[in-house]
């Protein structure tokens, strides 16, 4: 199935950029390295967002949080959550933190370190995305999976064959239910009066769940009772 997204101009205007929830466009993020393929694309963004099923209660753990895109725009949905952006390499927080002034991401937290170290303070979250490992996928994938929530969702972004067989081995030897979706896109680029398209890299896009939940979106019920346990256990 093709699809085709036809926009009207270049560019959004700034109140348009404040007021969207998805689908803000990568030149509106400040970039550590732009062009070098460093961020999460617009369109990988929007399903990865749609796979981590977050709702407005959300605890979310952006783990190599890199630019913090996935982490703006999670926090846009999230009117009573939370996002923790973890990211270990300076430049890219600063980044991080010049998109969450330029968007007012009031409920993001940078959380500076290497994961799965820095961990360990963090409230446990309703959803997870890993954007990047360092090299520790597998560790930090068993702490992830000892961390998340009850019906909680974990989504890993993965480049590469070898990662997406590290991880799918991993999660479906704890019994977790895994699903993938490999994600090509190609954007068209005018080219004097021709229009052709050039491919961005692909996307491994990992979505599990622990045993026995469901992959579906929580029920206003379970988030209630999701919401009463963490309090519970807060206290």
């Amino acid at each position: 199935m093709a699809v085709f997204l036809v926009m009207r101009g270049s560019k959004m205007s700034d109140k348009r950029l404040q007021q969207a929830l998805l689908g803000l466009p990568d030149e509106a993020f400040v970039q550590r390295r732009p062009g070098r393929n460093t961020m999460t694309k617009r369109e990988v963004r929007a399903i990865t967002l749609a796979n981590l099923q977050l709702h407005q209660h959300t605890i979310l753990w952006d783990i190599g949080s890199g630019t913090g895109a996935v982490a703006i725009e999670a926090a846009g949905l999230l009117s009573q959550g939370h996002v923790y952006a973890i990211e270990n390499d300076a430049e890219a927080r600063a980044a991080i933190e010049a998109n969450c002034r330029s968007f007012n991401a009031l409920n993001v937290t940078i959380i500076a370190g290497r994961a799965p170290q820095v961990l360990q303070d963090l409230p446990d979250p309703d959803a997870i995305f890993v954007g990047g490992s360092g090299g520790a996928l597998s560790t930090i994938l068993e702490v992830a999976m000892t961390r998340l929530h009850p019906q909680g969702c974990l989504v890993v972004n993965l480049a590469s064959f070898e990662h997406l067989c590290e991880a799918t081995s991993l999660l479906r030897q704890a019994n977790w239910t895994v699903e993938c979706t490999l994600v090509n896109i190609a954007r068209s680029q005018k080219i004097l009066d021709i229009t052709r398209f050039a491919a961005l890299h692909p996307v491994f896009v990992l979505t599990a769940h622990a045993p026995g939940t469901s992959p579906l979106l929580l029920d206003a019920q379970q988030q209630e009772q999701s919401i009463a346990e963490r309090s519970q256990a807060d206290v």
